[in-house]
């Protein structure tokens, strides 16, 4: 099941952020970083997000357990204004290839402002994402940043996929 996400989520929110980026980033970004990501400082950071500004979020649950969660809104990026944005997705790793991320950017894109295009931000190492979004659509549009964590610099590159607006 899809709902939206309220403040009483927050802990949930934190706890698979922190896990999944443990998981997917293992290889990517030094263990001692992943090892001292905080769930705490995170659930005060999403309890602050939601009670004030919970934009679009949603969770995925089964059987009463929260395994993953999306957020999205209008892009920030000076070059891409009026473009819908997903801004994270992140799902618990044993619920990896279950279908439960289609189902969280299917829930996202379809509560997105109206626009003809939709972006999102994926590290250009995490090749499990990449192949993810390019299955849903999303293609490179060369925009590129850098991202530095735990002391170790990385590119992040920005992915779109186009939208046929209704006439």
């Amino acid at each position: 099941m899809i709902r939206k996400a309220t403040v009483a989520d927050a802990e949930a929110i934190a706890t698979i952020h922190v896990r999944t980026w443990q998981t997917a980033y293992a290889e990517i970004f030094p263990a001692e970083f992943l090892a001292n990501l905080s769930v705490e400082r995170r659930v005060a950071a999403w309890r602050e997000q939601l009670a004030n500004n919970p934009g679009l979020t949603f969770f995925a649950e089964e059987s009463g357990l929260v395994t993953g969660w999306v957020s999205g809104g209008l892009s920030i990026d000076a070059d891409a204004v009026g473009a819908s944005e997903v801004q994270a997705i992140y799902v618990l790793p044993e619920y990896w290839d279950k279908g439960v991320g289609g189902e969280l950017m299917q829930a996202i894109e379809q509560a997105l402002p109206p626009s003809p295009s939709t972006i999102l931000w994926v590290l250009r190492d995490n090749q499990r994402a990449l192949r993810f979004y390019e299955k849903l659509g999303y293609k490179a549009d060369g925009a590129e940043e850098e991202l530095e964590r735990g002391g170790v610099k990385r590119w992040k590159i920005r992915l779109r996929k186009k939208l046929a607006l209704a006439a």
